[in-house]
């Protein structure tokens, strides 16, 4: 491994060192934009410390994908050896430092290619079947912003390539599969390092679980049909994944999910419609990087203060006066179907035409236990392999939640907000 070449200080982590073509990639402009993309869009609008950003959670990722896979590859150097078919001590210690740096760049680098405020409008601003790993991976192997030539011209003798990177956040052809798994998987330390960033910046404990346990417990799995080494779990870190996956599901519920959070959403994300539109002649992200690139929070939000209107109280106004749309109705977290989908439906229109004039938006907020716990997991009981979901208690009685919700444009008169609240209890009784 290179020397270290500069130390971040980290709030989560503590000291984080950095390497010399690190510290290239960091410095470079495509990096330095995290600074401006908030981790949690709009969040501080809620909880006013969550004013970080993707660049310290890359950072952050890249320190905890090195720690793993360093712990997994001494944890099984035998297993190791015989299923990559390194023969000798010096070929393992070569592939290990190639497999720790291509993971820590892989960390680093996943999330370049955000759009401004993170996920905001994923589904809806980016050309159709990209998404934000679309633009990483592009943005690595573009000759013109530097990455690549950073990491082919710095790293080529160690074996690690840019294409080899691009293909972990891909989640291409990798015989590593752990590695991969590590940045992009139901116990990735993307994940690990959110929980933790996003509980202390936003000053709340749900976000919290035991990380140590987690490192001395995770394990290699080699039984899959690929014959791929996969990530597993030892028998004594059961306890520490629940904990990780319910401070997961309590984040949603608690922070992710909050009313005034996703109404900031539906407004940002029509206002960057029009702010693209404007600007691009197109509704969505450019594809060209060099466009791309040149989005970020304040560009977006420097364009709101200049056309905010108070008179007309348009969506501009709404973002720099913290303006948002009220919830008038909220379901329980476990809705009948029915009423659901009358909420859903039918009753926006029901209130607009009750109310002209009044702008109506329909929600649906929902936690499924099932997406943080799609993949089954493999726990290593004696001498066999079982699934963790069959395992814990804990996961087959995650109950799911399924908020719907209904804002209106009602800020301000609480006369009004309080006759549409009653008239949607009415509708739906």
């Amino acid at each position: 491994m290179p020397s270290p070449a500069g130390t971040f200080r980290d709030p989560v982590h503590g000291y984080i060192d950095v390497y010399p073509h690190e510290r290239d990639i960091i410095d470079t402009s495509a990096f330095q934009r995290l600074r401006w993309i908030h981790q949690l869009g709009l969040t501080s609008y809620v909880y006013h410390g969550a004013e970080h950003s993707r660049f310290g959670h890359s950072l952050g990722v890249m320190h905890l994908a090195g720690r793993f896979t360093e712990r997994l590859l001494e944890k099984h150097k035998n297993l190791v050896m015989d299923r990559l078919s390194w023969h000798s001590e010096e070929e393992f210690e070569q592939n290990k430092a190639r497999l720790i740096l291509e993971a820590r760049l892989s960390g680093l680098l996943h999330d370049i290619g955000h759009g401004p405020f993170s996920h905001v409008g994923e589904d809806t601003l980016f050309p159709t079947g990209k998404r934000h790993e679309d633009y990483s991976a592009e943005i690595i192997t573009s000759p013109q912003l530097g990455i690549a030539e950073i990491i082919d011209g710095q790293l080529q003798d160690r074996g690690v390539t840019t294409e080899s990177v691009a293909n972990v956040i891909r989640g291409g052809v990798y015989r590593a599969g752990f590695v991969q798994e590590l940045i992009s998987g139901p116990l990735d330390v993307d994940k690990m390092d959110y929980l933790l960033r996003d509980s202390l910046y936003c000053g709340v404990e749900y976000g919290k679980y035991d990380i140590g346990r987690l490192i001395d417990t995770l394990a290699l799995y080699d039984e899959d049909p690929s014959g791929s080494l996969k990530l597993g779990l030892d028998n004594g870190g059961i306890q520490a994944v629940e904990g990780f996956i319910l401070a997961r599901y309590f984040m949603f519920t608690q922070v992710y999910l909050h009313d005034v959070r996703r109404s900031f959403d539906f407004i940002l994300t029509d206002f960057i419609r029009e702010f693209l539109s404007n600007r691009f002649k197109i509704n969505r992200y450019p594809e060209d990087l060099k466009q791309y690139l040149s989005l970020n929070d304040n560009v977006v939000m420097a364009e709101a203060q200049t056309l905010s209107d108070e008179q007309s109280k348009n969506l501009a106004w709404r973002l720099v006066s913290r303006q948002h749309f009220k919830a008038v109705y909220e379901s329980e977290s476990h809705p009948d179907r029915l009423v659901a989908n009358k909420a859903l439906f039918q009753l926006p229109n029901a209130i607009m035409k009750e109310y002209p004039g009044i702008a109506v938006w329909s929600d649906r907020a929902s936690v499924n236990p099932a997406t943080f716990t799609a993949e089954p997991l493999p726990v290593r009981q004696g001498d066999s392999w079982k699934s963790l979901d069959s395992l814990s208690r804990v996961l087959q009685n995650l109950p799911e939640v399924n908020l719907i919700r209904v804002y209106a444009d009602v800020r301000g008169d609480a006369s009004l907000e309080a006759q549409v609240g009653s008239f949607c209890n009415n509708f739906l009784s």
